[in-house]
């Protein structure tokens, strides 16, 4: 199947499509159409001598030097390579890829005045699998995330490295004549179009925000499995309760939380012995739901950062617009949104790893051993799951440090011209490491909960029964003490896998 761009309606679950299962993408006509006329319109522009940013003059603080029109070519490759100037590891290779594809949706707005060819060359080299050498570092968020993205376009100079798959890294002209692509002539306002917008954070963010949404399904059956294990009161996500304090993500958790917990043997209504819970397990849905309402957020305005012009200058053929004067390069927006999508992940993270400590501490975990070590092992002679506790406890604490905002660090740029920048990609890269943080955390808690509901010796709630199954296919359970970290690797690559088919 192949995901056509529009440059108007791409989604976050298609850019993790592209980005991890190299599914193709091809230009819808209308797109073609409106960038062969914006190619048109800004040949035009020029020809009338009228000025325009970064094509008849230079670039930032330069923008008072005019550039002629036999300089045009030399001053976009120069723009790149100058440009290109990033630090640090590269990125992942589906991060570079979903890079690729939302700034090929951009371009498809036909609003950017880059030539068809050149785009048509970035869509190729995705579609043959190229992944461009990118690192890491540089960007602060304005006049485009231009570091990474210079680095992503040089492949199109034979410049540059990438690779092919997961082949070696080659240099760009070699990578480019193995692909059969041409690359093309650079000129106009090419070198500008291409690396004028948010893509390393909408890119990274996109990616965190796909893997959040399965995340925040695998954390309530993890949540639920601690349930049972021992033995809650089920009043705390009651439908009356949930509408008396009417948040749509408490809402949509408490529910869930009864569809999963349905027809379970442990998990019941408010009894002599068991009026309340300690807040870790009674307030799941006002934790979890406030996740949920942050994801929906962020999502949001993601899908509608992707689907815009985040460029400057921005051209409308019909109405004979050019604005050198625009700011959507900016990426305050998506960063705010993954800045406060990260914050509440951890928070996330920060509950799971409170039932994790629950069921390990015999004094509050209703009956269970002490650190859920089996009958049939010596405590003492054994330590059971005390450490993977500590771990979890370890990784709350790394969360919490990427706890500042990216998007208040503004520091000034280009001779004091971009003097606020949003540092969104900080943003974005803190989203996406905490996500990884918070897999880790909720992985812990199914291992330590399909270890517990082990010790009860009772069978988990139906809807139950799969995230279950999934901990015990790649875990067995623990008698004897055995090395936990290979136990947790498991663990985590099986339920981070299962959390992707339940969104």
């Amino acid at each position: 199947m192949t995901i056509k761009i529009d440059g108007r309606t791409l989604t976050i679950n298609e850019i993790a499509r592209v980005a991890r299962d190299d599914v193709a993408i091809e230009l819808t006509k209308d797109a073609i159409r409106r960038v062969t006329e914006c190619e048109a319109f800004l040949e035009t522009l020029i020809d009338e001598g009228r000025p325009i940013y970064g094509v008849t003059t230079g670039f930032g603080a330069l923008d008072g030097r005019k550039v002629s029109r036999a300089d045009n070519h030399a001053q976009q490759v120069n723009l790149l390579k100058s440009h290109a100037a990033a630090y640090g590891p590269p990125m992942s290779r589906d991060t570079v890829r979903a890079m690729m594809v939302i700034r090929v949706n951009a371009l498809a707005t036909g609003q950017t005045g880059v030539h068809l060819a050149t785009l048509e060359a970035l869509v190729a080299m995705l579609n043959a699998g190229i992944t461009p050498h990118v690192p890491l570092q540089g960007s602060v968020g304005a006049c485009g995330d231009l570091a990474p993205l210079a680095h992503m376009t040089l492949p199109l100079l034979g410049l540059g490295r990438a690779r092919i798959g997961g082949s070696d890294w080659m240099d760009g002209a070699a990578v480019m004549q193995q692909a059969g692509i041409e690359p093309p002539h650079i000129a106009g306002r090419d070198g500008i179009a291409l690396i004028n917008g948010t893509e390393q954070t909408s890119g990274i963010g996109a990616l965190a925000l796909h893997d959040a949404s399965a995340l925040i399904e695998l954390a309530e059956e993890a949540a639920c499995l601690t349930m049972e294990a021992l033995g809650a009161v089920s009043d705390s996500f009651d439908e009356l309760t949930a509408l008396a304090k009417p948040h749509p993500g408490q809402i949509v958790t408490s529910a869930n939380m009864r569809r999963l917990t349905k027809d379970s043997v442990s998990v019941l209504p408010p009894r002599p012995t068991r009026l309340r819970d300690a807040l870790s397990l009674r307030c799941i849905p006002q934790v979890h739901g406030s996740t949920r309402d942050a994801i929906a957020h962020a999502r949001e305005a993601m899908e509608m950062e992707i689907n815009a012009v985040n460029d400057n200058p921005i051209f409308g053929v019909a109405d004979n617009l050019v604005t050198s004067n625009s700011g959507n390069f900016h990426g305050q927006r998506i960063g705010e949104v993954l800045d406060y999508a990260a914050n509440s992940i951890t928070s996330l993270a920060v509950i799971s790893e409170r039932r994790c400590a629950r069921l390990v501490d015999e004094n509050h975990n209703g009956g269970l051993p002490a650190f859920l070590i089996h009958p049939d092992a010596a405590q003492g002679r054994n330590n059971g799951m005390m450490i993977v506790q500590y771990t979890a406890a370890s990784l709350v604490a790394e969360a919490r440090t990427r706890a500042v905002p990216g998007t208040i660090q503004s520091v000034p740029t280009c001779a004091n011209t971009e003097d606020h920048v949003p540092m969104s990609p900080l943003a974005a890269r803190r989203a996406g490491d905490v996500v990884d943080i918070a897999q880790t955390i909720v992985a812990i808690e199914c291992l330590l909960a399909a270890q517990a509901m082990d010790l009860r010796g009772i069978d988990p709630a139906p809807l139950l029964a799969p995230v279950y199954r999934t901990v015990r296919d790649a875990v067995p359970m623990m008698v004897e003490d055995r090395v936990l970290g290979d136990d947790l690797a498991a663990a985590r690559a099986a339920v981070t896998d299962y959390a992707q088919t339940l969104h």
